[in-house]
């Protein structure tokens, strides 16, 4: 992908998205594939991962991806301010489910999955933690994340158990659905949030090399996370494959 400056990117028009550039980074990769999903066109903006990103912080005031700009409206930043928005500028069928109760159990699905204390979140304060505490506190000299996330030793070591309890709750949803004759998470459509696991599953087994290239230690780091969260039911992972199989989810980053 051909991504383009920050200072570049600020004076176009239509829609600008910055996007964590050369690594399959899930939020970046679910926010594309939400305006990909409905069509929409937008100029890839180059944001590296734990990078000081001046030149996006002065544009939007914000230093990590996904940030979606459209014209001269304000910044995006939340998983469902982006998707809202690509409600909006899209075409083709919602991602948000009709009826009131199924659009509460995605909406609250999702924000399990992408929101602050939610599933990837406490996983990625596990990771921070990998190392011990004496090369987390090296780390976090060097990487705003650590600081950004809220990294602690308390927190990391409640993260698998936070993680897990979406797994289960997930995991439930899944085999209801399945009982009920239903091949998505929510409803019996594709919605949001069989996007956002596709992409977010990668903490319970990476996909493979050939077709998600990644560094070697994000790998690693995912691999490590994933086994302590321990056995988890076959569906989860099924129903990923089969999502990015039959919607051709993009892995181009």
């Amino acid at each position: 992908m051909n991504y383009i400056e920050p200072a570049a990117a600020r004076d176009l028009d239509g829609l600008r998205l910055a996007l964590t550039a050369h690594v399959p980074a899930p939020y970046s990769l679910s926010a594309r594939a939400i305006f990909d999903h409905h069509g929409v066109a937008y100029a890839p903006v180059l944001q590296v991962g734990a990078g000081a990103n001046e030149d996006l912080v002065a544009w939007t005031g914000h230093r990590n991806a996904p940030v979606a700009v459209y014209n001269d409206e304000a910044p995006r930043v939340g998983w469902l301010e982006i998707l809202h928005l690509a409600e909006r500028l899209g075409a083709g069928p919602s991602l948000i489910p009709p009826g009131i109760d199924e659009r509460m159990l995605m909406v609250g699905l999702s924000n399990e999955l992408l929101g602050e204390n939610g599933f990837i979140w406490s996983l990625r304060l596990v990771m921070f933690s990998l190392g011990g505490p004496e090369r987390a506190a090296q780390e976090r000299t060097r990487n705003p994340m650590y600081d950004q996330y809220g990294y602690s030793e308390e927190g990391a070591a409640a993260g698998i158990g936070l993680a897990k309890a979406v797994l289960a709750r997930l995991t439930d949803q899944l085999i209801a659905q399945r009982q009920a004759g239903h091949r998505y998470i929510v409803g019996d459509a594709l919605t949001a949030v069989d996007i956002y696991w596709a992409y977010f599953s990668q903490a319970v087994k990476t996909l493979p090399e050939a077709s998600c290239p990644m560094p070697e230690g994000m790998r690693k780091a995912y691999e490590i996370a994933g086994g302590m969260l321990g056995d988890q039911d076959p569906i989860l992972v099924e129903h990923r494959d089969r999502v990015f199989a039959e919607h051709s989810l993009t892995l181009d980053f």
